[in-house]
Formats: C-alpha cells, structure tokens, sequence
C-alpha cells in the first residue's frame, strides 16, 4: 500500500501542495506510511471514527439508546469540535475503562483519544479549511469496489479480483482508455 500511495500521490502532484492533509480511521500503518511519504501532510482522525469510538464506549457502559448514553456523547462530541479533546480523555480516562468487563476496543478509547490529540483539532483544522471527514472515499469504496466484487454470487480469486480493482480505478479516474492503449503496445 505504502508505494501505491507514494506513487499515485506523485502522479498527482501531491509534492507541490504547498497545504497537504489526509483524513483517515487513525490505523497506525496509515499514518506510518502516510508520514514516510508525504511529511508534510496534515494527518487527521475522521470526524465519524472518532464519533463511533465515543458511541461505542457510551453503549457497553450504559446501555444502547438510553438518555444518559445520549447525553453524555453529546457532551464528548461537542468537547471533540470545539478542540478539547484533553477533556474528552479525562472523561474517558475517569470510567476505568481498563477493566477486563470491557471489551478491547472500549479499553482502548481512553488511549486511542490521548495518542491521537494532535490528530483530532477539529476546531483548528476546520478553521484551516481542511476536511474532517473521509466519507467521499469511503463511499467510493463502497459503491465502485463493493458494489462490483461483493455481489451475490461472485466468487473471486486473488488475482482476478486485483486486476478488476485496477481496471475500475482506471476507469472511474477517467484513465481507462490511456492505460488499454499502453497496455496494447506493450502486449505487441
């Protein structure tokens, strides 16, 4: 993945963005290569991420779909916007989340948030005018990727299905017939 990104970042001119961001789950290997290849980029946690993180807690300690679970991640979420998220993790970090009743991704919260700060200055990063949200990728995922290879019935073999995915990037990044040609002269 680190040299797909590199590449096509390249391609695209990412290395002349004088302002560079890239809004993402927080998954360590993402900004692992993300900081190798471009620097310089704004690394940000997506806003829906860091919102069902806070979900997830509120509902194994207090139940799903309660007033108080409601509340208190109304609460968190409106410390998240406004920049606090040192407050958010002293919430977290109060619940004694670190219990063994809990599961792994709700004692993990308190230091998911605490390691993420820099990453989670909506305030600031609104104000810059960067994205907080990855919905537009994600959904592409979901409709050319899903979509194709997910259907009933589909049964696809590894390198089948790598070949599909290349082809629909090339074809809904309006490459497709630049890439056939290459890939004919190349064959001849």
């Amino acid at each position: 993945m680190a040299w797909h990104q590199y590449a096509e970042g390249l391609r695209r001119g990412l290395d002349h963005c004088q302002r560079l961001s890239s809004t993402n789950d927080g998954a360590r290997w993402i900004e692992r290569i993300t900081a190798t290849n471009f620097p310089q980029a704004q690394q940000i946690i997506d806003w829906s991420h860091a919102s069902e993180r806070l979900w997830t807690v509120a509902n194994e300690v207090w139940e799903e779909q309660t007033a108080q679970t409601q509340s208190w991640v109304e609460r968190q979420l409106d410390q998240l916007w406004s920049g606090r998220v040192v407050e958010v993790v002293a919430t977290l970090d109060s619940l004694n989340l670190d219990q063994e009743r809990w599961s792994p991704l709700v004692r993990q919260a308190p230091d998911y948030f605490r390691s993420r700060q820099k990453q989670m200055q909506y305030d600031c990063f609104r104000a810059e005018g960067y994205p907080i949200g990855s919905g537009t990728v994600e959904s592409a995922a979901n409709t050319v990727i899903h979509h194709r290879l997910k259907r009933p019935g589909r049964g696809w073999k590894r390198d089948n299905a790598q070949a599909m995915l290349a082809g629909l990037s090339e074809l809904h990044s309006g490459r497709f017939d630049r890439t056939w040609q290459a890939t004919l002269r190349t064959a001849n």
